[in-house]
C-alpha cells in the first residue's frame, strides 16, 4: 500500500510537471505570436526604423502606403548629424511620428547614391534634408541641424492628408525628371539663378565643428589659432530656443579654393569640414 501511495504521488508530480512545462512553452508561443502581431500593425519601435533600400524603393514605399518620404544627407565624419542621431532621434516623440506617417531615409554622401542625388539636388551642406510627398514632389528643404522639438514642428507641419495621397503606380522616375513643363521651367529658373549668384559670390569658409556650448567653441578656436592662420570665426545661429556655435575656418573667393582648403585639412590634419 505504501508504494502504490508512493507511486501515485511520484505520478502526480511528474504530471504537474509536464503540464507546468506546457504552460511555459505556450506562454512563449503566444507571446511571440502577440509580439509579431503588434510589430505588424504599426507598434512604435523603440529607434526610427530608416530605410534599407534604395531612393527609389523608399519613394515607391512612400508612394504604395500614401505617406512621405523624410531624406537625411550625412557623412560619417559630421558632427551635427552624429549629434542629432544621438539626441532627435532617440526623441519617442519624434521616433513614433517618423515610423507612422514617414518613410525615412539616409543617404551617405560618400556612397555612390548619395554622391549622385547629392549632386542632383545640390546638397551643400549637412545635414541636409528633403522631404517628398507621397507624389515625389518636394514640400521642404532644411539645411541645419534641428533639435527634437523642432523635428516635432516640422513633422507635424507636413503631416497633413494632401501630402500623403496613396500612388497606386510606382514612381519610376529619376530625380531630375519633372513631369510638369511649367514646374521644371520654373526649377531651370531658380538653378540659373542660383549659379550666377555662385559666380559672384566670394565668402566661402570651412566650417570645423558646431556646439551648444559657448565654452566648447571658445576652447576650439583657441586651438585653431596655436595651428592656423586663416581667419576664424564663430556664426551663431539660433534654433527653437537653443544657440548653435559654428567654427568657420578660413576665408576663399571661389567653391574650388575651398574644397581644396577641405582636403588639406582632412590629409594634414585629419580634421572634418564642410563648405559654407
Amino acid at each position: 500500500m505504501i508504494c502504490m501511495s508512493n507511486h501515485k504521488s511520484f505520478n502526480i508530480i511528474y504530471i504537474t510537471k509536464v503540464l507546468n512545462m506546457k504552460n511555459v512553452v505556450n506562454f512563449f508561443f503566444l507571446t511571440l505570436i502577440s509580439s509579431t502581431f503588434l510589430l505588424a500593425n504599426g507598434t512604435p519601435s523603440h529607434k526610427v526604423l530608416f530605410h534599407t533600400g534604395s531612393f527609389e524603393s523608399g519613394m515607391n514605399k512612400a508612394s504604395t502606403e500614401g505617406k512621405l518620404l523624410f531624406v537625411e544627407f550625412y557623412a560619417d565624419w559630421c558632427t551635427p548629424c552624429k549629434w542629432m542621431d544621438k539626441t532627435t532621434y532617440k526623441d519617442k516623440d519624434v521616433i513614433k511620428m517618423m515610423n507612422h506617417d514617414f518613410v525615412p531615409l539616409k543617404l551617405d554622401i560618400e556612397s555612390p547614391e548619395g554622391a549622385y542625388l547629392k549632386d542632383e539636388y545640390t546638397v551643400r551642406m549637412l545635414p541636409t534634408i528633403l522631404i517628398f510627398n507621397s507624389n515625389g514632389k518636394i514640400v521642404d528643404r532644411i539645411e541645419k541641424t534641428l533639435s527634437a522639438e523642432s523635428m516635432k514642428s516640422l513633422l507635424s507641419f507636413h503631416d497633413i492628408e494632401e501630402n500623403k495621397v496613396v500612388v497606386r503606380t510606382n514612381y519610376n522616375n529619376s530625380p531630375a525628371r519633372i513631369n510638369s513643363n511649367s514646374e521644371e521651367e520654373q526649377i531651370k529658373a531658380i538653378y540659373s539663378n542660383y549659379l550666377d549668384k555662385e559666380k559672384h559670390r566670394t565668402n566661402y569658409k570651412v566650417q570645423i565643428a558646431n556646439y551648444t556650448d559657448y565654452t566648447a567653441a571658445f576652447k576650439k578656436v583657441n586651438e585653431l589659432n596655436k595651428v592656423f592662420m586663416e581667419p576664424i570665426v564663430v556664426i551663431n545661429e539660433y534654433v527653437n530656443n537653443t544657440t548653435h556655435y559654428k567654427v568657420m575656418l578660413g576665408e576663399f573667393r571661389t567653391m574650388e579654393e575651398a574644397e581644396g582648403f577641405r582636403r588639406i585639412l582632412k590629409r594634414d590634419f585629419d580634421i572634418e569640414a564642410i563648405i559654407h
